[in-house]
């Protein structure tokens, strides 16, 4: 096996600096939305309705999206999308600058991004089987989790809460420049067009597949929704990670509500408390893979998730920003370890003309139920307060873990290859 520190080649290269590049705006505004939100509004139905809008996409237009990526080229679709976004993170600019920005702004773009990062993510997830070798795939993965996790929160969060208390427009600004940012490396990928016509074709050929079954993005859709409920391994860990999204996201939604309202905080010391937490996840990402070849991945994901949810609870008893913040630290370790191998576990057992669908469709679930958590969190939130969903938040996600056991009962060490389509 290839030594964890040696270079991955260019295609990967070329994947890990636009992921990097595009994951700083992406944290940046990751902070800045919540502290605009908060800003514009004291209701956490409205606060948290931001959050909804930004999964809504998973369970309204993902599944074509899922198709699209696996029926056109994904280096031009990367491209293509990360140029519109940044158009857009730019018009929310204007708007905040101009002083005219509604909360119903903010969630017309977070619905809008999220549509983007269902194109672009799940096409990053497909091309990393194709750049790098199966042995080479855990590795690339907390790589890949890593410089998300850093990115986004530990980077990000500090810098878009820091640039909105200079200004609140520059953080969104500042976004939009890293969307159009990313497109220097990603136009380093290799083109998949080529790879996803044979894989097409081969598929075809050993099933005996009629033609008509590809004529429109719904059938092609439906196929990978098919195969991912139908799979012995995937369909059981989606069902527990839906539920971890829900209790995750009751917590997470109200978290600035946490640090501001009820601890006291100012707006760069959510910030700090989205760094802690990046920077226990940024740990947890460099660990998982380890930790899943030695004690098995159904052990990793198991604990890992039980693991979480004692730390989101413990969250409501947390007095001051400090104590958040090494509480958010606690919990985000193993929240970063179970990134990588839940990752690597659908990529190996995903045929790869698939991969882009199956990736959708299980976040589609996944990310669809962080609408409910959202919209949960505000309303128990307003009537119980919102130290109460860090509580119910913990139980969700302890169930989870439990799920998790059960789901992955025959793979403990060992990962099954792949099954057939059908």
């Amino acid at each position: 096996m290839r030594a964890s520190g040696r270079p991955l080649g260019s295609g990967f290269r070329a994947l890990f600096l636009g992921s990097l590049v595009s994951n700083v705006g992406d944290g940046i505004r990751l902070a800045a939305i919540p502290l605009l939100a908060a800003e514009l509004t004291t209701s956490p139905m409205l606060v948290s309705a931001v959050t909804a809008a930004q999964y809504l996409p998973w369970v309204s237009v993902a599944p074509l999206g899922g198709a699209l990526v696996d029926r056109h080229d994904r280096r031009r679709t990367i491209l293509t999308t990360q140029a519109w976004r940044g158009a857009v993170m730019l018009v929310l600019a204007l708007l905040v600058a101009s002083d005219v920005v509604a909360i119903w702004h903010l969630c017309v773009v977070a619905f809008v991004i999220t549509a983007g990062e269902i194109l672009v993510d799940p096409s990053v997830v497909a091309l990393v089987p194709q750049v790098v070798s199966d042995e080479e795939l855990d590795t690339a993965n907390s790589r890949i989790s890593s410089v998300e996790i850093v990115t986004n929160d530990f980077a990000g969060g500090p810098a878009g809460a820091t640039l909105f208390g200079f200004a609140p427009w520059l953080p969104f600004l500042v976004d939009a420049a890293s969307y159009v940012g990313s497109l220097v490396p990603f136009r380093g990928l290799p083109g998949t067009q080529a790879a996803l016509d044979a894989d097409h074709e081969e598929d075809e050929a050993s099933l005996s597949r009629s033609s008509t079954e590809r004529t429109t993005l719904r059938a092609e859709a439906a196929e990978g929704l098919r195969f991912l409920i139908g799979h012995p391994v995937l369909g059981p860990v989606t069902a527990a990670t839906m539920v971890y999204y829900l209790g995750a996201a009751t917590g997470f939604s109200l978290l600035v509500l946490l640090v501001i309202d009820v601890a006291g905080g100012v707006a760069w010391s959510f910030g700090v408390v989205l760094a802690f937490g990046a920077a226990g996840a940024f740990i947890g990402t460099l660990t998982g893979a380890r930790l899943s070849r030695r004690f098995g991945t159904r052990a990793t994901m198991t604990t890992a998730t039980l693991t979480e949810g004692v730390a989101l609870a413990a969250m409501a008893s947390s007095t001051s920003v400090g104590v958040l913040a090494v509480v958010w630290f606690l919990g985000g370790i193993p929240a970063g370890a179970r990134i990588p191998v839940a990752r690597s576990l659908q990529q190996r057992l995903t045929p790869n003309h698939l991969l882009g669908r199956v990736n959708v469709s299980s976040r589609m679930f996944t990310r669809g139920v962080i609408v409910v958590g959202a919209l949960g969190s505000g309303a128990l939130a307003a009537a119980f307060g919102v130290r109460s969903t860090f509580v119910v938040a913990g139980a969700v996600v302890v169930v989870a873990g439990l799920l998790f056991a059960h789901a992955l009962r025959d793979v403990g060490r060992s990962t099954p290859a792949p099954i057939a389509t059908r």
